[in-house]
């Protein structure tokens, strides 16, 4: 049911030009596929082109497993080292593709070890299993003992799903790069983003894999980004394009914004001034303050008020990490029969919209303290402003997104759908 209710709310949407600049930190833990062409500084360099900063370190030793990094003294001392707010771990590029009862054996305890000691050194630490790519022309070494890694979609398909489950059992975010390149090649075959070795990335295929992990680890677009390093900027664009529509077409599927929570509330009478108010964020810690001093913690609770009356009612819904609150006014009646107001209902239209939407009856907000916030899926800020009753969505990309109208004494929250 968690599950199901997360992927309702969070649904794809990015937009093309934002304005929020992020600082984030992040430590690579891998081998020579992210060691090659220096992935961490295309990272950071896709980036600094969009005035964010990426804060990085890494340990990247050849041809190491998950295994090799949990017992390394460098990778344990680099997990510790600080609060980052993420840690890449990449697997040995042969072995979440072996058999599922060989990966859950061999491979999968060492995955959970990992996000372990992440976690422990910092519970707000995002982990993120960094999906590699399968070989040109599938592992000619373990063809004969595992035929699905003969071919390059066989081989490409078993690392989708052991990533995946890697990421699912640990409650962590996966990096579709592979996914990336499988569209790649469907796209543009004649792309090469491979060595002369056919396993390692050339640097079409690290810059590929950097622009994924821009959108992973940022939860912005990169599209029209001005870093192409030494890339065609023909194809630094096809790929700019690709990392994008890879990323933002399965947000559920990667687990992108899954613990991120958002504040929302309704109500009900019960009976005299005994009124029922239900949280719409059941998944997380609940605050409740209820404008006359009473309070509490459980998602769903009943109030008793000490006489009728309009309310400002906060909510508050947090984890150990992130917090969201919520400010409504509320009529309070003896009878549940709420008494007329001046104000009309505030609501939104048109939903889905195209190019604006337009906001009625939010009188009380016609002043320079009221602001406006659109959020994306993730969490993230993608426009804030003074109070308008018109708002130009022309630059959002199709899909969901979550529309805050606040000020001091009260805060309204919509979800509206982009649409062409």
């Amino acid at each position: 049911m968690k599950k199901a209710l997360w992927i309702a709310m969070f649904l794809p949407c990015f937009i093309m030009a934002q304005t929020v600049h992020k600082k984030v930190s992040a430590l690579f833990i891998g081998n020579s596929y992210t060691y090659v062409n220096n992935l961490p500084l295309l990272c950071a360099n896709l980036a600094l082109a969009n005035a964010d900063t990426l804060v990085y370190d890494d340990n990247t030793p050849g041809g190491y497993t998950l295994n090799n990094h949990f017992t390394n003294v460098v990778t344990n001392t680099k997990i510790n080292s600080k609060a980052w707010d993420y840690v890449i771990v990449q697997a040995q590029s042969q072995e979440p593709s072996f058999s599922p009862t060989q990966v859950y054996s061999q491979t999968l305890p060492y995955a959970r070890k990992l996000d372990s000691l992440i976690k422990q050194n910092n519970s707000c630490t995002n982990t993120v299993f960094y999906e590699t790519w399968g070989r040109k022309n599938g592992d000619a070494s373990n063809c004969a003992v595992y035929p699905p890694v003969c071919t390059y979609l066989g081989m490409q398909n078993r690392l989708r799903q052991s990533y995946k489950k890697f990421a699912d059992t640990c409650n962590a975010i996966m990096s579709p790069v592979g996914e990336a390149f499988k569209r790649s090649i469907a796209l543009d075959p004649n792309l090469e983003l491979y060595q002369g070795d056919e396993s390692h990335p050339s640097l079409e295929g690290s810059y590929l894999a950097a622009c994924v992990f821009y959108e992973v680890l940022f939860q912005k677009s990169v599209l029209s980004n001005t870093f192409i390093s030494s890339v065609n900027s023909t194809t630094a664009t096809f790929l700019q394009q690709v990392a994008h529509t890879v990323v933002t077409d399965s947000l559920a599927v990667w687990n992108l914004g899954i613990n991120h929570p958002w504040a929302d509330f309704s109500y009900n009478w019960v009976a005299g001034l005994n009124y029922n108010f239900v949280s719409n964020s059941q998944f997380f810690t609940n605050m409740w303050y209820f404008g006359d001093g009473g309070t509490s913690v459980v998602p769903t609770t009943n109030h008793f008020y000490p006489a009728n009356g309009t309310y400002t009612v906060k909510h508050i819904v947090s984890n150990n990490c992130k917090t969201d609150s919520i400010l409504k006014q509320v009529n309070i009646s003896s009878t549940g029969i709420q008494t007329n107001n001046t104000n009309t209902p505030v609501s939104i239209y048109p939903n889905p919209a195209r190019t604006n939407l337009f906001i009625t009856g939010a009188d009380n907000f016609e002043n320079s303290n009221s602001r406006i916030e659109i959020k994306n899926i993730l969490g993230q800020t993608v426009y804030e402003g003074q109070f308008s009753k018109i708002i130009n969505i022309r630059h959002l990309i199709n899909g969901l997104y979550n529309l805050k109208i606040y000020n001091d004494i009260s805060t309204l929250k919509f979800q509206f759908i982009k649409s062409d």
